[in-house]
């Protein structure tokens, strides 16, 4: 995946409320990741962020998502700044 130089790689949970970003990856227990991928939390996938915290609900496409993230999940997002 190409990164422009004037992007920044961050955890999900540093986006801020109205914040957009690209998925970057998502990795942690393979079940819960391809739980997120078939909700359309996947690399490249463009986001906006509605409610920080946890659980966070966040915009994806045309659908709004909520869930926690497991202490064993990382989701890392590509934030154009």
């Amino acid at each position: 995946m190409l990164m422009t130089l004037a992007s920044q790689i961050v955890p999900l949970d540093l986006l801020a409320a109205g914040e957009t970003a690209r998925v970057f990856e998502v990795d942690g227990r393979a079940e819960f990741v391809h739980r997120l991928h078939e909700m359309g939390l996947q690399p490249g996938a463009e986001i906006r962020m509605l409610r920080p915290g946890s659980p966070c609900i966040l915009a994806v496409n045309e659908h709004r998502l909520s869930f926690r993230l497991e202490d064993s999940t990382t989701v890392l997002v590509e934030v154009s700044r």
